[in-house]
């Protein structure tokens, strides 16, 4: 839940972030629809190969050394509703007009699974596999959020400038246009590193003999999720476009607006080799509610 403690601690400090100085000063509150975040399927990535055993096989089993005896999946990457934010801005900056800090947490999900070379019956001419699925509906004791599948969050930070394009009389709706920084907190991925931290060699003695029972399978599946989940991964930096539209009445302090932003991120979301497959490239819409002073 670290990831969880962070971005409600900087969501907190994004909308405190601006005092009542002499400037016009608002904040706001959005749900956002991020369509930047994707992932491309991986089948087969190896976590150890035969040869990699942390303990001998028994003189018998002549199997080939080179084949994968433990590798995850990751596969079917899918958006889940949950996307909040919020921003705290300044409207009357000399030349740029605004300047804004905005936050966005948000989640996804995708069908991870571990799979073991069924020793015991094993077959030269058709290698099978058992598989463990590391979905939060296949473990018992354990949710997070309405999620079902593997989890992936991601909290990030947007220092924005804007500038006014136009605005239809009395400011009633205005139209802007911008750029900035940004900054992605994001959890690790399913990854062979992540894996060989939690599994020992106990655990992988015991799925290789096939007399694992499904407990120790329900808590070894439950200790990877919690590791994805408590995860931190190295910060990911970047930079994205904005467009956004504001409406508010003269009278009213609150308002509603519409941001668009095109996300551009210069470094990796994860070092491992997971990474690979995660981009971070497209847009991000935020609608929500404003309050100005």
């Amino acid at each position: 839940m670290k990831l969880l403690r962070t971005a409600a601690f900087a969501l907190i400090f994004t909308v405190c972030a601006v005092s009542s100085s002499y400037a016009i000063v608002g904040a706001g509150f959005h749900w956002g629809f991020d369509f930047s975040m994707d992932m491309k399927d991986n089948g087969m990535d190896a976590v150890y190969s035969v040869k990699d055993l942390p303990f001998s096989l028994p003189a018998e089993i002549n199997i080939d050394a080179d084949i994968p005896f433990l590798y995850i999946s990751r596969e079917n990457w899918k958006r889940s509703v949950i996307n909040f934010g919020g921003k705290a801005y300044i409207d009357i900056i000399p030349v740029i007009e605004a300047i804004e800090l905005s936050c966005n947490f948000g989640l996804w999900q995708y069908d991870g699974m571990l799979n073991y070379l069924d020793i015991k019956n094993y077959d030269p001419a058709n290698p099978k596999y058992e598989s463990v699925p590391l979905g939060l509906d296949d473990i018992d004791g354990l949710k997070y959020f309405s999620l079902g599948g593997t989890p992936y969050a991601k909290f990030h930070l947007d220092l924005s400038i804007r500038k006014k394009l136009f605005a239809l009389p009395g400011d009633v709706m205005k139209f802007n246009a911008g750029a900035g920084a940004s900054a992605h907190f994001a959890t690790p991925l399913l990854s062979s590193n992540l894996i060989t931290d939690v599994l020992s060699a106990g655990d992988i003695e015991s799925l290789a003999s096939g007399d694992i029972s499904e407990k120790k399978l329900n808590d070894l599946s439950k200790a990877i999720i919690e590791k994805i989940i408590d995860g931190l991964a190295k910060p990911a930096f970047g930079m994205h476009i904005l467009l956004g539209t504001q409406f508010k009445l003269p009278v009213l302090p609150l308002g509603l607006y519409v941001d668009g932003k095109f996300m551009i991120p210069f470094t990796k979301f994860e070092d491992s080799d997971a990474g690979e497959d995660l981009k971070g490239m497209g847009f991000l819409i935020n609608t929500g509610i404003s309050l100005s002073f």
